[in-house]
């Protein structure tokens, strides 16, 4: 190395520092994500580590995983000042669990030149430290992987860094065979992909399994996640030197990383490293020459541990749900990190809504339906006849009667209005929504940004209050915008007012802001402008190329888009796999014989006997088709159902929920697969025998509900969830067997199905949809087991009581708002 690491200049020193360097833990963390993905908000007044997710801010998250893995230092590096004032204002809070110190560069462009100032001020001198991206939300115990690495590096000095990855389902597009179902109907092809993984990246990792088998961390000799790249290019010598080199495209980058002081030294020797992984990682694991090498190892996170990086919108919403779902405990909405405890308290209600209930000034209107997973902060007011499914609503916000939220996010001081709708979007700070107005998937609305009267903003569209001078950009293009041309002229594309404080906008002190707005986006009383991201001007060849600029605009646009709450990456995925293969029979393999031994095709990427391109069969409602997961030949159902029948009595339910998420997430399973592994777990620890009596059945069947309805609550997000628990007991009756015997005659599947409505398993909802399903099936003349099943009178007869009791309830609704008028 061209440059003495610190821990040989911290040796230099005497016995008592060195042990003092060693004892004490030091962490820095990269508060800027050095990229675009979370514009426009981004311009406001909340940087992109400063979102609030799930009504924490962001980097809270990861200064308390930091804390809680027993770091004493704490370095942050950052570009904004309002990051700088908001951890200074974290430590004041929290002086006693750490020592924070601010890092600020508004110098600093990318993630090198932050490794580059902190080996130029000399600050980190603990042997390892930890290094993290601000965007980290993790449960993970680091005291084993700090003693393992650290054991490493003393053997080998050359051992300079260990990353910690989690299994995932990697992306991958099936063409399901053509279905004839007498309408020549053909399914689309399908991807199936993990929600934690970004839709821009394509990550195999190559590594040393030998080692795993030794019980030690493998050795990283391939990282690459260029989507671009057909093949993967590995040298003879690694082959040689490595027979049990393993390819895994499954696993995550969790942005957290245990290193030596001597990769700052690194930085510092390549001072033309910009970006961490795509640099720096992957030139390190590529390096031939012995001697020259720099080790890095992987860290494989176990299933009940989680870790994910918020790195856009799309993985914001992810790792959002699987906040509420509970999957990362004890980072729960009910256990706040330090310092909000203080201010709030959630309490946990039914289908995984938390509602803060310190404060206790929050109204919802009493026919309001809120259904979760979903978060209500203080002091909100929701009116009547509201629908609001998986949204998370911050702080002080007002949402009018018959509004309807599915999967947002709003944040603190919203306003919607009466009628309004919105799907799978961002609404930022006290920005407005006026009454009728919808607000498509993939929308961001920016700080004090309003959507006028009735107006639908295009999908994936993202406004903001935002000049183009005060961002930056001088890309005027409107190719995005959906409406026509005749209407842009009429109305104007773009106009500036003059608009107060009214109808949110950042801070008071706005009394005039002059706000370019396009009122054919946003209408004639909205505010804000389309943002659109710019292109660069090394992206083109030439800079006079308009067709290369506007080719290169919708490229950005293309990735903005899949980077958006709600985007369906299939066609991405179906695209990029065409491209690869193309290339590699275009190409073929190289003209060098090395270079044709070296290289390994993506198609042929194996794990563990999963094949990279092996099917993924769901399951719907009614199929018959079991549900197979990424390995060949596993039926997940199957497997869900012999992990809850494993589970010890008395063992907290907790961990079988962690369990069970894990296995979903390594086999891309869903929660009504969860469900109904579940479901049928409950039906084999029933233990029913030929000629059990309705009644016992039902006795048995609340006394396994006294233990497992909790769970069974849990997993049960929306109807679907539930509507599986159904099937999953519609299967059973017809399968044959002891318990189809019992539960396929008499009234014993009506009175299980009554028995699992009563206890509030399942809902309403999904039992009608069940028997609308069936029904449709009886019009085109189906007839089959299940169909004799649901022809039962007993089920009929449950089924009338039932659909009479939600007319009476609709009814009573009707009388209560009739009097309050």
């Amino acid at each position: 190395m061209g440059k003495k690491s610190k821990s040989s200049t911290a040796g230099s020193s005497s016995a008592a520092d060195d042990a003092k360097h060693e004892a004490q833990l030091q962490a820095v963390i990269l508060a800027d994500p050095f990229s675009d993905t979370f514009r426009p908000t981004s311009f406001d007044r909340c940087a992109p580590m400063l979102c609030p997710l799930n009504n924490v801010i962001l980097l809270d998250y990861t200064m308390d995983f930091c804390a809680g893995a027993g770091v004493e230092e704490l370095f942050v590096v950052c570009v904004d000042e309002l990051v700088e004032k908001h951890v200074n204002a974290w430590q004041q809070t929290n002086s006693a669990m750490m020592s924070v110190t601010v890092v600020r560069d508004p110098s600093l462009t990318n993630a090198g030149d932050a490794l580059r100032e902190l080996d130029r001020r000399d600050l980190v001198q603990s042997d390892p430290f930890l290094l993290l991206r601000g965007d980290v939300v993790a449960n993970v115990d680091l005291q084993r992987v700090l003693q393992e690495h650290k054991e490493r590096h003393k053997q080998d000095s050359s051992a300079i860094m260990t990353l910690l990855f989690k299994p995932v389902s990697p992306w991958n597009v099936t063409t399901p065979p053509q279905q004839d179902d007498n309408k020549g109907v053909t399914t689309k092809p399908k991807a199936t992909y993990s929600t934690l993984r970004s839709s821009t990246e394509d990550l195999v990792v190559g590594l040393d399994t030998s080692t795993t088998v030794a019980g030690h961390a493998p050795r990283i000799f391939v990282y690459d996640d260029q989507p671009s790249q057909s093949a993967i290019k590995v040298p003879c010598s690694f082959l040689t030197a490595c027979p049990n080199l393993d390819f895994r495209c499954d696993l995550l980058d969790c942005g957290i990383d245990i290193c030596s002081p001597d990769v700052l030294a690194r930085f510092s020797d390549a001072f033309d490293y910009r970006d961490i992984r795509r640099e720096f990682v992957a030139d390190s694991v590529a390096e031939e020459e012995e001697g020259l090498q720099q080790k890095l190892y992987a860290h494989i996170l176990q299933p009940h541990e989680y870790a994910a990086r918020v790195q856009d919108w799309r993985t914001y919403s992810a790792v959002s749900y699987d906040l509420l779902r509970r999957w990362c405990y004890p980072i729960v909405p009910d256990n706040l990190p330090s310092g909000y405890e203080k201010q709030f308290r959630y309490v946990q209600q039914r289908s995984h809504v938390y509602r803060e209930q310190k404060l206790g000034r929050t109204r919802v209107g009493r026919s309001s339906v809120i259904k979760g997973g979903g978060m209500i902060g203080s002091h909100c007011f929701i009116g009547e006849n509201c629908v609001i499914q998986g949204t998370v609503i911050g702080n002080h916000c007002h949402i009018a009667d018959n509004v309807t939220l599915t999967n947002c996010h709003v944040w603190d001081g919203v306003s919607i209005e009466q009628g309004a709708t919105a799907v799978n979007s961002i609404l930022a700070y006290e920005c407005v929504v006026k009454a009728g107005a919808k607000v498509s998937k993939g929308c961001v609305v920016g700080e004090g940004c309003i959507i006028g009267a009735n107006m639908k903003l295009p999908t994936f569209s993202r406004i903001t209050t935002v000049s183009k001078d005060a961002e930056g950009s001088d890309d005027d293009s409107d190719e995005f915008d959906d409406s026509d041309e005749d209407d842009e002229e009429e109305e104007g594309t773009a106009t500036k007012a003059k608009t107060g404080s009214s109808g949110g906008g950042g801070d008071g002190g706005k009394d005039e802001v002059a706000v370019e707005t396009d009122h054919h986006i946003v209408g004639k009383d909205g505010r804000g402008r389309l943002w659109l991201p710019s292109v660069d001007d090394d992206d083109d060849s030439d800079d006079d190329d308009d067709e290369g600029d506007q080719s290169a605009l919708l490229a950005k646009i293309n990735e903005m888009k899949s980077r958006s709450i709600g985007f369906d990456p299939t066609n991405l995925y179906s695209e990029r796999k065409k491209e690869q293969e193309s290339a590699q029979q275009d190409d073929g393999y190289s003209d060098n014989e090395a270079d044709n031994d070296a290289t390994m095709r993506m198609d042929e990427v194996v794990d563990d006997g999963v094949a990279f391109g092996t099917a993924d069969t769901q399951t719907d409602g009614a199929s018959e088709t079991p549900t197979y997961g990424r390995q060949a030949g596993v039926d997940v159902v199957q497997e869900l159902k012999n992990i809850c029948l494993e589970f010890e009595p008395g063992s907290p339910m907790e961990n079988l929920a962690i369990e069970l998420n894990s296995y979903k997430f390594s086999q891309n399973a869903t929660y009504s697969d969860c469900a109904m592994g579940a479901t049928l777990a409950v039906l084999d620890l029933m233990q029913i025998t030929p000629g059990m009596t309705p009644g016992r059945l039902v006795g048995a069947l609340k006394s396994q509900l006294e233990v497992w309805a909790p769970l069974l609550k849990r997993l049960c997000i929306g109807t679907e969830e539930e509507k599986a628990i159904i099937v999953a007991l519609e299967n059973t009756a017809i399968g044959g067997g002891d318990i189809g015997t019992v539960l396929g005659v008499g009234p014993s599947f009506r009175f299980v199905l009554q028995t699992l409505h009563d206890e509030e398993v399942i809902g309403e909802d999904p039992v009608l949809t069940w028997a609308s399903e069936r029904r449709t099936e009886i019009a085109r003349g189906d007839d089959n087991a299940r169909i004799q099943l649901f022809q039962q009178q007993p089920v009929q007869d449950f089924l009338e009581w039932l659909e009479g009791e939600s007319e009476e309830d609709d009814d009573d609704e009707d009388d209560e708002e009739d009097e309050s008028e």
